[in-house]
């Protein structure tokens, strides 16, 4: 029986988490250099724009009138943010020059250059070898829709394509359901590297999981105690993209 495949695409087909780390890395070196011997230990600046990235997804973006969640705006914003709380316990008066270069780094996150670069390098043979077998295979990602085309085309010349493409602000139930209908006699497989958000929602839709891990900045530390949550009767757990071609005969 032929399947369909929803795969993720941040850090399941292409890397993402290191496009925030190098902006940050450099933003820790600008403060520093701003602030001298009155800036915290590196640590305590990475900890709190941790801190205040998360804080921000929930908070309402004052141009759009809606919750930041995963926008372009946030992340830039969120590093002007560390240096203007910085500077606040500092007792000093914010460089508006510098927060403004500081926006400019957390711009560099988002530089199309990267998303070619960043594709897992077993993304394409994965893809050609479902279709091979008759599958079909959907991209279902959550994100800032301006940001996320850019790494669909990146993809797209790398001669990766999707019968269907969502791009939604939280992957749910619904969104499964949605990209499912019309296929109900297929055995259906979600494929991500977030256990809850990319796996867990499509269970309510009939699918299956195939759960590739990666620890990224939201799951940092938490990597056991999410792997001890697995449902294992509906949920695969692999290694790496290629396990999909290893263990696809045993895929049901």
């Amino acid at each position: 029986m032929n399947k369909l495949f929803v795969f993720d695409l941040d850090d399941t087909l292409i890397d993402n988490v290191h496009d925030y780390a190098e902006p940050i890395l450099q933003a820790c070196g600008i403060i520093i250099a701003e602030l001298g011997n009155r800036a915290p230990h590196v640590s305590a600046i990475v900890s709190l724009e941790e801190e205040l990235d998360l804080k921000r997804r929930a908070e309402t973006n004052p141009v759009t009138g809606k919750p930041f969640g995963y926008s372009m705006a946030r992340f830039p914003g969120t590093l002007t943010e560390t240096y203007r709380v910085i500077c606040r316990k500092a007792g000093v008066t914010p460089d508006e020059a510098v927060a403004e270069r500081l926006y400019g780094v957390g711009l560099g996150a988002f530089n199309p250059e990267r998303y070619s670069k960043n594709i897992k390098p077993d993304a394409g043979r994965v893809i050609k070898f479902l279709r091979s077998q008759g599958d079909s295979v959907m991209l279902c990602t959550a994100g800032d829709p301006e940001v996320q085309m850019k790494k669909i085309a990146a993809l797209k010349s790398a001669g990766i394509v999707f019968e269907a493409v969502e791009i939604v602000d939280k992957k749910t139930p619904e969104a499964f359901h949605s990209l499912a209908l019309g296929y109900g006699v297929h055995s259906l497989y979600s494929v991500g590297n977030n256990y809850n958000s990319d796996i867990v929602p499509s269970f309510e839709a009939g699918y299956r999981g195939i759960y590739i891990p990666v620890e990224t900045w939201e799951t940092l530390g938490k990597m056991d105690e999410i792997i001890s949550q697995v449902e294992w009767k509906r949920c695969l757990v692999f290694k790496s993209l290629s396990d999909i071609l290893v263990n696809y005969a045993g895929l049901r």
